[in-house]
């Protein structure tokens, strides 16, 4: 976000309400999803629970920052500039942790996935926090932060190019994994449908449980799946694109929406995945696995109140 002779964003009204419209989609999503997270995880503690609260709270602080600073409401730039990066690395950073904290659920083997936390810890330490001093100290209005300019100009095209890069990465893996479990278990559809009351969870009819319900579930669950990693990708493409376009006034408060909009499908995911490997992993009348801490039952999917499950 260094400043390029930016024109005064006061006088621009077309880009002033697009930074609103994105705002607000940032701040609705935000609530939305806390509003999620506090009444359908039942125990409220965790990385995963903790690293999507987080990284709502960034949505909701990240785009405040901004329109904070560039509508001059805080005028000091040693205070402003640096909520900007302090509130973005909060999200984006929450956001890679929540993608990794799943991982677990369909990639079992811990090497690849201490290799993941690495490759997250390794962009925090090299790539976000020399962002995070760098970048402010660019934007001072002193001779030292001039000289800075020409080297984050560059900076930060690589930083801005690193989370997309790290994010794809992890979403692929998710594909690659989740598309092997789950055509393992499509093979082995659950068999006893003769006893439902001793399964307090199972709120699926017996016909449901037959092969070729199983089967279309497992293929509409890949194809969600599919569809919104590619999403993701796609919208990380966009906002590159936007960024290095160097459009500083629509990337800084459109970045926040398409977090919203990520960790929604994130959140959809992971409740989708969770209900059908329960399904097929415990067949009606046996005893359920114990689904992840972080999960309040086993059928949060697509938004149902856990009482459903």
């Amino acid at each position: 976000m260094v400043n390029f002779n930016i024109p005064d964003i006061k006088k621009d009204l077309p880009m002033s309400m697009t930074m609103a419209a994105f705002s607000g989609i940032a701040w609705y999503t935000s609530v939305e999803l806390n509003l999620r997270f506090f009444y359908l995880f039942k125990r409220r503690k965790g990385v995963y629970f903790w690293s999507c609260v987080v990284c709502s709270w960034g949505i909701f602080l990240h785009p405040l920052a901004i329109l904070l600073a560039d509508f001059q409401v805080i005028q000091d730039t040693r205070i402003g500039i640096p909520l900007i990066y302090i509130t973005w690395w909060i999200m984006t950073m929450a956001f890679s942790v929540v993608m990794w904290s799943r991982l677990h659920l369909i990639m079992p083997n811990t090497k690849y996935l201490r290799w993941v936390l690495y490759m997250i810890i390794f962009t925090t330490l090299f790539i976000s926090i020399p962002s995070m001093v760098i970048g402010p100290m660019s934007q001072q209005p002193t001779p030292s932060g001039k000289r800075l300019v020409p080297f984050y100009n560059i900076w930060g095209k690589i930083e801005n190019a690193t989370w997309p890069i790290q994010e794809t990465v992890m979403a692929l893996l998710y594909i690659w994994y989740t598309h092997k479990n789950l055509r393992i278990s499509s093979r082995a559809p659950p068999s006893d449908l003769s006893n439902t009351s001793s399964n307090p969870t199972a709120t699926i009819t017996s016909s449901e449980y037959s092969a070729d319900s199983y089967s279309k579930r497992f293929t509409q669950l890949l194809h969600h799946l599919i569809a919104t990693n590619v999403m993701i990708i796609v919208l990380d493409a966009v906002l590159l694109g936007i960024v290095y376009a160097e459009m500083w006034y629509l990337q800084g408060n459109m970045k926040p929406a398409v977090y919203g909009v990520k960790l929604r499908i994130e959140f959809s995911i992971l409740n989708r995945l969770v209900t059908l490997t329960q399904a097929g992993r415990n067949p009606i009348g046996s005893s359920p696995a114990a689904p992840p801490s972080f999960i309040t039952k086993a059928g949060v999917a697509g938004g149902e109140r856990a009482e459903n499950a």
